[in-house]
């Protein structure tokens, strides 16, 4: 019964814990409810431990040495459910935290803790409970080890029976379900989900988030579990969520309802610091041993290869696609700036026209002496027809829609780009902040019409137009020259998101009689795109060309 949010606090303090600085920073935001002096929520110790002791009570573990033991939760996990369970409203007892969003590295028992809570909320009356996820195999892993559990326990068996879809309670008027779902439209549609459980948040659809969650909209005091790792998809669900919860977290936006427990490094440099290694994995020292992760941490060292799985899922550092070159933690740099600042200065531009099923992009990177960096500001274009096509994939549709709503990407032309929408801008960046092109770097593919009327608008073919040839021996001094300004936070680029995300798909090949390094794609999806990428480095051909006149020697 007692506060183990507070005694969770005080581990930290005294040093027996390594708490990372959001979860002790969204603990310490609670501190005034557990104190009685908050007007709305109060804290209930009676509610806090209802699932604690029914999980200890009724549910045993069913994997590796651990199966048959009875569930012992750790200090952490009795602070996460105390906090969901605990916290309620003076006048109805309806719980504070509906949306709870918990990030934690890999195997430090997230699926044991969460299992009994459905179990738990299936023994109660009138609840739909459900997990969830792009494909039924991934949902059933909380629902079969929920089902386990049931398995090894005669008093739980009194009131819930497990069958082949489902597990349910069988007490009279007991009316209550839980079962796994996959993103099929036709089994989401009429659910009234009570629970939600969302496992690997980093793998999941939008609209399966977005199904589920607009579900519950008539459901009293609903509840909706997000539980995580980092993964490798960028600007997808995880991203929004994880945005949203730090800036929830970091007073930024006002969202009571939401708890966010991120298990992170406070510094992402600190990932080979065995002293910090608590922060990402809460449950190291009981569930997993230091001596375990260390093989894990020492095998990846030997082989690089491995090293960015270990670094996201074990340390919830930012992560690509494993064969992309850059780490998310290079090349993410959330610095901003205005453009106004920038009337009337020099620019390099760079742009590459693509026609039908790529992004094209224009590039305009300035050199900010007062902060020694590059300020990067780029808009990006598709065709109608593409962008009906993308606003229905499946991952990355709401974010392609998102980014054009933002006004990131603008739509010009129906079956392919309109290359007079992008010398309406060139123009329009003149007009408006007296810009300077001194020089526009280009990839001549497909770029005929938009050079002549370019050239047309004043800027001079061969002058201030200038050719890149897409080549190693073009394309490999600016490449390292942009890689090293990236590594050390000197490329802002304005935080834009599309930029942001072709960075992550960028990966490289080596002309084996140079030893040259030429960026291409990563992977073989076509939705991934880099051509943001693309014409920022064909604007960093025109810096190395341009170097000394430009920054300065």
């Amino acid at each position: 019964m007692g506060l183990w949010i507070e005694d969770y606090l005080n581990a930290g303090e005294r040093g027996k814990i390594n708490i990372p600085k959001r979860v002790r920073k969204q603990y310490l935001q609670l501190i005034p409810i557990l104190e009685g002096k908050d007007p709305r929520w109060y804290y209930n110790p009676k509610l806090a431990s209802k699932p604690i002791d029914f999980g200890e009570r009724f549910c045993r573990q069913s994997k590796d040495e651990w199966r048959g033991q009875p569930i012992q939760y750790l200090l952490w996990q009795k602070a996460a459910l105390s906090a969901i369970y605990g916290i309620v409203e003076r006048e109805s007892d309806v719980r504070k935290h509906q949306r709870v969003f918990t990030l934690v590295g890999k195997k430090n028992g997230k699926t044991t803790m969460v299992a009994p809570v459905a179990l738990y909320e299936t023994a109660r009356k009138g609840n739909e409970v459900y997990s969830a996820a792009n494909a039924l195999q991934q949902s059933r892993i909380i629902w079969q080890e929920a089902a386990n559990m049931l398995d090894q326990s005669p008093q739980l068996q009194t009131m819930l029976k497990r069958r082949q879809y489902d597990i349910k309670n069988i007490r009279k008027n007991g009316f209550s379900v839980f079962m796994p779902l996959a993103n099929t439209p036709n089994l989401l549609d009429g659910k009234l989900p009570k629970v939600v459980i969302l496992d690997e948040v980093h793998e999941l659809y939008q609209d399966l988030y977005d199904i589920l969650y607009n579900g519950q909209i008539s459901v009293r005091d609903p509840l909706f579990l997000m539980l995580t790792t980092k993964g490798y998809l960028r600007e997808g669900l995880f991203d929004t969520e994880y945005k949203n919860s730090c800036d929830i977290i970091d007073g930024i936006i006002q969202d009571e309802r939401k708890l966010s427990l991120l298990y992170e490094l406070d510094n992402s440099n600190d990932w080979l610091n065995e002293d910090t290694w608590q922060q990402a994995n809460p449950s190291i020292g009981t569930i997993m041993t230091y001596e375990a992760l260390r093989n894990t941490v020492r095998t990846a060292l030997d082989k690089p290869q491995s090293l960015n799985a270990v670094k996201v899922k074990h340390f919830n550092l930012g992560g690509v696609s494993g064969d992309a070159y850059f780490e998310y933690d290079t090349i993410n740099n959330e610095r901003t700036f205005d453009l106004k600042r920038f009337r009337g200065y020099d620019a390099i531009g760079g742009f590459d026209l693509s026609l039908t099923n790529d992004l094209t992009s224009f590039t305009t990177v300035f050199w900010d002496e007062r902060q020694g960096e590059y300020c990067v500001d780029t808009m990006f274009w598709i065709s109608s027809s593409f962008y009906s096509k993308v606003s229905q994939d499946v991952r990355m549709g709401n974010v392609w829609r998102a980014w054009v709503e933002q006004g990131y990407i603008r739509v010009a032309g129906v079956n392919s780009i309109d290359h007079k929408e992008i010398v309406k801008y060139v123009c329009s960046m003149v007009n408006k902040y007296h810009i300077r092109y001194r020089w526009i770097y280009y990839d001549a593919y497909a770029a005929r019409y938009l050079v002549t009327d370019l050239h047309n608008e004043g800027f001079k073919e061969g002058e201030c137009l200038i050719r890149a040839q897409q080549g190693s021996k073009t394309l490999s001094v600016p490449f390292q020259r942009l890689d090293a300004e990236l590594r050390q936070k000197k490329v802002n680029y304005n935080n834009n998101p599309v930029m942001k995300w072709c960075l992550t798909n960028v990966a490289v090949e080596e002309d084996t009689r140079n030893k040259n390094l030429l960026p291409c794609k990563a992977g073989h999806n076509n939705m991934r795109k880099i051509d943001g990428f693309a014409t920022l480095l064909n604007a960093f051909v025109g810096v190395t060309d341009h170097y000394n006149e430009f920054v300065g020697g």
